[in-house]
């Protein structure tokens, strides 16, 4: 069945190329031309999350500048299945080069690897694919990110107190990375206690749901961190539903329009902001690089981009030096 369905989404990627349509549109102010074979592409993990769209605009900026065609192409949700599907049609109009945020890092390997085999680069950009082909990766170190994220979580909550955390996936890398992370910054509190940790499956709704349960359960619950970007608005909408809005402290990440909502109504007290605008337009500047024969990068090389921690006070700061 699940092949099945993988190669039914394979058919409709390859015929949304074909037609110009697109999973998830073109970008970048660039010379005319037919096809892929003159583009740059990327792979982001879906294209529901205003991270994305941040990340879209940085690709754009720098497709324009250098005067390259990029495209971004992405399925609606997070859904590895179809991110291949995608990544297949793609590579089979022999793009100029490749860069994949993925899903689920083991489903693209094998792709990865017959890019590079076609003599294709191929990076990876917000999230790594270990132990495969890809040539370097750009994005967030996110076990120091993880860190700042239970310092300002420790901070929040005086350093002592119970907190539970949701996570999106416990199999995706980069957020068991920023897991990591956190538990190790909130381990240097002997008076903080990890009550519960509960998996989203990087849904909003079911993000909801979970800390609606665990605050429940826990009537004094001192704070939560959400890790993937959809779980801090969850994690906001359960404390505004509950009418516990900054009785219970609560982190998360990125500076997306439902973030800044649940800060600006005093639901969340810091947001670890990721440099998705930078990330997208320092890896195209890469891959042409790399097409070009000019990079210095070595094999397996790693940029950290680096996160920012806004709080309250911060805010409208950060809006107003934020890239557009």
């Amino acid at each position: 069945m699940r092949d099945a369905l993988k190669a039914g989404v394979l058919l409709i990627a390859a015929a949304l190329a074909l037609s110009g349509c697109g999973s998830g549109g073109g970008g970048g102010a660039a010379p005319a031309g037919g096809g892929a074979a003159g583009s740059f592409i990327f792979l982001p993990k879906s294209l529901d999350n205003p991270y994305w769209v941040d990340a879209r605009k940085g690709m754009e900026d720098a497709a324009g500048k250098l005067g390259v065609k990029a495209e971004f192409l992405g399925p609606p949700k997070d859904d590895a299945a179809a991110q291949v599907a995608i990544f297949e049609s793609a590579l089979a109009r022999q793009p100029l080069g490749i860069a994949v945020s993925p899903n689920d890092p083991g489903s693209v390997k094998d792709t990865i690897a017959r890019a590079r085999a076609a003599g294709i680069p191929v990076i990876a950009w917000d999230g790594p694919v270990p132990d495969s082909a890809v040539q370097g990766y750009i994005g967030t170190d996110n076990v120091a990110a993880g860190a700042r994220e239970g310092e300002a979580l420790a901070e929040a909550i005086g350093n002592k107190g119970n907190v539970a955390v949701v996570i999106g996936s416990l199999s995706a890398p980069n957020l068991k990375q920023r897991l990591d992370g956190l538990l190790g910054a909130l381990a240097k509190h002997p008076d903080i206690k990890v009550v519960a940790t509960e998996e989203s499956g990087e849904s909003v709704a079911t993000a909801q749901n979970k800390a609606e349960t665990i605050l429940q359960a826990n009537a004094d619950l001192a704070g939560m961190a959400g890790i993937g970007g959809s779980d801090l608005p969850g994690i906001a909408g359960a404390l505004k539903a509950g009418n516990r809005c900054g009785t219970v402290k609560a982190v998360g990440f990125d500076v997306v329009p439902q973030g800044i909502e649940g800060m600006q109504g005093g639901c969340v007290q810091a947001l670890v902001s990721q440099k998705p605008f930078g990330m997208t337009a320092e890896a195209l500047k890469l891959l042409v690089d790399m097409r070009k024969g000019t990079s210095t990068q070595p094999t397996g090389f790693f940029i950290d981009t680096g996160v920012v921690v806004v709080k309250p006070a911060d805010l409208n700061g950060f809006l107003a030096q934020a890239p557009h």
